[in-house]
């Protein structure tokens, strides 16, 4: 990667970490709506970052 591509790239990375939270407070709202009572805020967390890490790896993989 060059030096330019370097400087672009920290210039959006705090974006990409609050493009990240909103992802994970939008999910942790959808499932608090689909099973309100049952909901473990910490499982939940969990298991959407999980599922970002995992949809991560997918994307990767198509190159």
């Amino acid at each position: 990667m060059s030096d330019i591509e370097n400087i672009e790239l920290a210039r959006y990375h705090r974006e990409i970490v609050e493009d990240l939270r909103h992802m994970l407070k939008k999910y942790s709202r959808i499932m608090e709506w689909d099973v309100p009572d049952a909901v473990d805020e910490g499982a939940t967390r969990k298991l959407i970052l999980k599922s970002l890490r995992d949809a991560l790896t997918e994307v990767e993989a198509e190159g």
